[in-house]
């Protein structure tokens, strides 16, 4: 599971349905480490997830203007 931290460190209660304790939350869901980065969290990649990223290929990108 990947480590999210709060910006405020000492935070204590349910936001998103995680459960924070002293700023900190834990959760494997990748829409909900995507929503806690977009709203100004530290998200902790464990080090399962790095293996399981590693070998994965990159999305392909589309041309501009498409």
């Amino acid at each position: 599971m990947d480590k999210i931290k709060s910006p405020n460190p000492h935070y204590n209660g349910n936001s998103a349905s995680l459960q924070f304790v002293n700023g900190e939350a834990e959760t494997d869901n990748i829409w909900l480490l995507e929503w806690f980065k977009n709203k100004g969290y530290t998200v902790e990649e464990s080090k399962e997830t790095k293996k399981k990223n590693q070998g994965q290929a990159k999305k392909p990108e589309g041309k501009k203007g498409e």
